[in-house]
């Protein structure tokens, strides 16, 4: 079968379209509509627009002017009027208020083909510095200069970028970037994709964004941000932040106000918080507050929580993670299921629970309940009462000044106290040693035992059970006698030496001090 001639065949239809295509379908055609209106500060510029890009440019002049520049792009001169004529423009003025609604009488039918043409649209208007905006676009551009008044904008697509407005801001964006330099009053930025910038808010923001990050300088008031993707990037909040993301960061130099942030991914910092509460929650990334003036609730699945101080109380929760905490003011709980436990210093109650790592706490100005099951439990200085429990390592308290009750599984329990135990108190190791100091002016009732080693007391101690002479037991009175000493060891030895107490001043209890 010979295809030579279907060949030539479709290769002269195609040269004939080609021709075609440069011949009658080359040209663009524009008809452009242009009009000033008289107008004083203080009015209002509406424009109602069913396609193009909206460019408003400010001045002190007391005239309104409007370009409207229209180009249809290939087709015929046919079809080009075709569009132009059905595309109806109204350019009037009501009063004060200059509108320019643009719209076709009859909507066009059909999908692309070969040779369509196709209008596009460009507003350019000049209008006082003092005056309202509102601006409407299904698809373009939306660009504001310097503006003493209120400004809405909305497009379909496209991006909305507004310089200084004095007065509330509303931008709504189906499709693209949203930009304020800055804003007098309160400000409403939504947008399904692209990124959200602002710069300084004085009022009330609210930041909504399907898929993109948010950036902003400064507010003036509370603060509302969302994004479902990207991250949430804030300087100085001078009001409540409520945060939310749905992967990404969230981040935050300085907030005046209550903090409530949350993320499924990627991490959350915060600098200062001034306010009562700050509640922060992550499901999968690490959480960091430099100084929180009230209390804190951190939360997190994965990654480690760092709390530099926190005046309030403060609770963190971590299901696989360190927790570090400077100084707290107030009552602390920490539980994590991995990871370290590290606190600088508490003036309230403390509770820490550890499933698999070391527990560490330099000053505690308050009672102590500790418990880990592996790594070690270091308590320096514990003004109040303490209670430890440990599976699988030692026990140390540096300086305790009141009640200790210590128990461990493995490893050595150390504790040396500072001041006479107001109750009693009983240490216990199933495996290892235990070393006890106490002050030369201790008064207590000592009972000592262990199954596999000795007991040795470098201090007088009157022997009160007859006949309980053995060294892995000793019972008797230090200094006349006073709340129970128990100490318990399976294995290993119970030593108890002894110093002279130095004379204590009166407490500050302001931690770390």
């Amino acid at each position: 079968m010979n295809t030579k001639p279907q060949y030539l065949h479709l290769a002269c239809r195609l040269a004939t379209v080609a021709l075609f295509l440069r011949t009658g379908f080359a040209a663009d055609y524009e008809q452009n509509l242009d009009k000033s209106f008289s107008v004083t500060s203080g009015g209002k510029l509406d424009i109602q627009a069913d396609r193009g890009s909206i460019e408003v440019a400010t001045d002190g002049s007391e005239k309104a002017e409007v370009r409207v520049f229209r180009k249809v792009k290939g087709g015929s001169k046919a079809q080009a009027d075709e569009l132009l004529n059905n595309h109806e423009v109204t350019l009037a003025q009501d009063g004060n208020t200059v509108s320019v609604v643009a719209r076709n009488r009859k909507e066009r039918s059909g999908f692309w083909s070969l040779g369509r043409a196709n209008l596009d649209v460009r507003y350019q208007v000049s209008i006082p510095r003092k005056f309202d905006v509102e601006l409407k676009t299904a698809g373009g551009n939306i660009q504001v200069d310097d503006l003493d008044g209120q400004a809405s904008a909305h497009t379909t697509s496209g991006s909305i970028n507004l310089q200084s407005v004095t007065g509330n801001v509303k931008a709504v964006d189906a499709g693209g970037n949203i930009s304020v330099a800055e804003a007098g009053g309160s400000l409403t930025a939504h947008t399904t994709s692209g990124s959200i910038s602002l710069g300084k808010v004085k009022g009330k923001v609210e930041a909504l964004n399907a898929g993109g990050n948010i950036r902003i300088t400064q507010t003036g008031n509370d603060v509302s941000v969302r994004t479902t993707s990207g991250s949430i990037t804030l300087g100085v909040v001078n009001g409540n932040l409520e945060a939310s993301n749905a992967g990404g960061d969230i981040k935050a130099d300085s907030v005046s106000g209550d903090v409530e942030a949350q993320t499924t991914s990627g991490s959350i910092h915060l600098g200062v918080v001034k306010g009562k509460r700050v509640k922060v929650k992550d499901a999968g990334g690490t959480i960091e507050i430099g100084e929180a003036t009230g209390s804190v609730a951190a939360e997190t699945t994965s990654g480690s929580i760092a709390i530099q101080a926190a005046r309030g109380d403060v609770e963190a929760k971590d299901a696989g993670g360190n927790i570090s905490i400077g100084i707290a003011g107030a009552k602390v709980t920490a539980q994590t299921s991995s990871g370290s436990i590290r606190i600088k210093a508490v003036n309230g109650n403390l509770q820490a629970r550890n499933a698999g790592g070391d527990v560490s706490i330099e000053e505690a100005a308050r009672d102590c309940e500790i418990r880990t099951t592996s790594g070690s439990i270091v308590l320096g200085l514990a003004k109040g009462k303490v209670e430890a429990r440990n599976s699988g390592g030692d026990i140390k308290v540096g300086e305790a000044r009141d009640v200790v009750a210590a128990e461990t599984s493995s490893g050595t329990i150390r504790v040396r106290f500072a001041g006479q135990p107001k109750d009693g108190c009983r240490l216990e190791v199933a495996g290892g040693g235990i070393n006890v100091d106490l002050p030369q002016s201790a008064a207590l009732d000592l009972d000592a035992k262990t199954s596999g080693g000795r007991v040795i007391a470098d201090l007088p101690v009157t022997v009160t059970v007859e006949g309980d002479h053995h060294p892995g037991a000793l019972h008797g009175k230090i200094n006349g006698g006073g709340p129970a000493l128990i100490l318990r060891a399976s294995s290993g030895d119970i030593h108890l030496g002894t110093f002279a107490a130095p004379k204590m001043a009166a407490e500050d209890e302001t931690p770390g001090k």
